[in-house]
């Protein structure tokens, strides 16, 4: 199991994953994956802004589908 971060774009219900930058443009979106909560959780720092910390999230990542 892997760990994937979330950002919430409304404050509300709409998530997207933090993506690699694969130097292209065909949608071929890839998430950005930790090998623990504890990286994750560091890595999510630059994208938590004071007072909105909830509209990031760690969530594991089943990366074998």
């Amino acid at each position: 199991m892997k760990y994937a971060l979330m950002i919430c774009l409304d404050g509300a219900d709409d998530w997207i994953y933090v993506t690699e930058d694969t130097k292209s443009c065909d949608w071929n979106l890839k998430p950005v994956l930790y090998e623990t909560s504890e990286l994750a959780e560091e890595a999510a720092e630059i994208w938590r802004l004071p007072g909105k910390e909830h509209n990031v999230k760690i969530v594991t990542y089943d990366d074998t589908v």
